[in-house]
């Protein structure tokens, strides 16, 4: 698989836009989130999937990286970064929680204790 960079974008213009549309977030607006949405989900589903590699689990994930944003919108902070830096660090958390959290089911066979004496040595025949 092939990453290709995002086009340039004039990031101070675009970091302004997105942090007025996260407070218009935090103040309820539904517009703003579709807004928001429709110019970050391109590149947050692509980090998503370079951890998460299956795409309905990516799309789970997505979704619960925008059910977050929604519902914490306020604790963004402008000053400490830009809205995709937070977002994408919110999606990146949530897809190795996803991928930890799913291996952590699977049985782990321990190596066989055949031939080994205390200490780890193995007999020699």
């Amino acid at each position: 698989m092939t990453l290709r960079p995002l086009p340039p974008r004039d990031s101070e213009e675009a970091s302004g836009v997105e942090s007025g549309l996260m407070a218009d977030i935090a103040a309820g607006s539904q517009s703003a989130f579709a807004r928001l949405y429709d110019l970050t989900c391109a590149q947050i589903f692509g980090l998503i999937l370079s951890v998460i590699p299956r795409r309905d689990a990516a799309e789970d994930v997505l979704q619960d990286c925008y059910l977050h944003v929604w519902s914490h919108a306020a604790d963004f902070d402008a000053h400490r970064g830009d809205v995709r830096a937070w977002i994408s660090g919110i999606a990146r958390r949530r897809a190795v929680e996803r991928t930890l959290s799913a291996t952590a089911g699977t049985p782990v066979t321990p190596p066989s204790a055949d031939g080994l004496h205390p200490g780890g040595a193995t007999a020699v025949a």
